[in-house]
């Protein structure tokens, strides 16, 4: 991945939700159970639904949290709703639903971003 997001550069979307043998979308344990989340890249963004703060900086390789903005709720909702169109992902009752209430998608997805070099050294 390279670039800037909002200027054609590359992101990807990981939402961490899986199906339910009842046809229903559920979350999974942690969104991005492993290591190496955003290894290395070079640009672009990773937004990752994660409403309980379960991803930490332990699971990023040259990558940083930050808090997403409404700016990358923009750039990513276009997505969002192509999924909901393709696969039946509600982005109001599957993604931005925890515990039953509706949150704002800044308290929902998290961004990774590249680290700077300083903050690799």
């Amino acid at each position: 991945m390279a670039g800037d997001p909002y200027n054609g550069g590359g992101f990807v979307i990981v939402n961490g939700l899986k199906p339910s043998f009842d046809g229903r979308f559920v979350e999974q344990d942690y969104p991005y159970p492993g290591g190496n989340l955003f290894s290395l890249a070079s640009g672009g963004a990773l937004f990752i639904r994660d409403p309980h703060r379960n991803v930490s900086r332990d699971q990023l390789n040259g990558g940083r949290l930050v808090d997403s903005t409404p700016k990358d709720w923009e750039l990513i909702l276009p997505y969002l709703e192509e999924n909901e169109r393709l696969f039946g992902i509600s982005t109001e009752r599957n993604l931005l639903t925890v515990h039953g209430k509706i949150l704002d998608p800044c308290q929902v997805y998290r961004k990774v971003e590249p680290a700077s070099l300083q903050e690799l050294a």
